[in-house]
C-alpha cells in the first residue's frame, strides 16, 4: 500500500478513536469502532493490492457513516470531517491503483517484447540450421566424370605408336 493511503487511514482511525473524547459525543463509541474496523479493512485490502475489495469496503464505510448520521450517532461536523477523510482515501486508492495498473502494463509490454525477441531468435536459429542442413545434402561442387577410355594417356608413348 502506498504511504499516503496508509497515513490517511491512520489519521482517519485516530480521528475515529478520539471521537468519543470531549463533553458531547460527536460520534458514538460503537459507531466509531465500527467505522474504524471498516477503515482497517480498506487499508488491509489496499496493502494487498485488492483494489476492488478496497473500493467495496470504502463504499461500505460510507454507508456506515451515513447510517450513523441517520441514527444520530454522528454529528454534522464529525460527518464532514470523516467524509472528507474518506474522500482523501478514495483519491489515494485511485492513484495507487492507477500506478499499479501502469506498472503491470509496463511489465506486460516488457514480457511481450522479450517473447517476440525470443521467437525471432528461434526463427533465425531454425533458418540457419535448415541452411546448414541443405548445404550438407547438396554436393560441394560439380562432380568429376571418370576419365573416358583412352584419355589420360600420353600420345606417342604407347605401344602401337610409331
Amino acid at each position: 500500500m502506498s504511504r499516503p493511503v496508509r497515513w490517511t487511514a491512520v489519521v482517519l482511525g485516530v480521528a475515529l478513536v478520539c471521537a468519543g473524547c470531549g463533553s458531547a459525543p460527536e460520534l458514538a463509541v460503537d459507531r466509531a469502532q465500527s467505522l474504524q474496523t471498516s477503515v482497517l479493512g480498506v487499508t488491509q485490502a489496499a496493502s494487498e493490492a485488492q483494489w476492488a475489495d478496497a473500493q467495496s469496503l470504502l463504499v461500505a464505510t460510507r454507508v456506515a457513516l451515513d447510517d450513523g448520521v441517520d441514527a444520530r450517532e454522528v454529528s454534522a461536523e464529525r460527518y464532514r470531517e470523516i467524509d472528507a477523510a474518506l474522500d482523501r482515501v478514495a483519491a489515494e486508492l485511485a492513484a495507487s491503483q492507477a500506478a499499479a495498473d501502469q506498472a503491470a502494463a509496463e511489465q506486460a509490454a516488457a514480457e511481450q517484447a522479450a517473447a517476440q525477441a525470443a521467437a525471432a531468435q528461434a526463427a533465425a536459429e531454425r533458418a540457419a540450421a535448415e541452411q546448414a542442413a541443405a548445404e550438407q545434402v547438396a554436393p560441394a561442387g560439380p562432380a568429376k566424370a571418370p576419365p573416358a577410355k583412352g584419355e589420360g594417356k600420353g600420345e606417342g608413348k604407347g605401344k602401337g605408336d610409331k
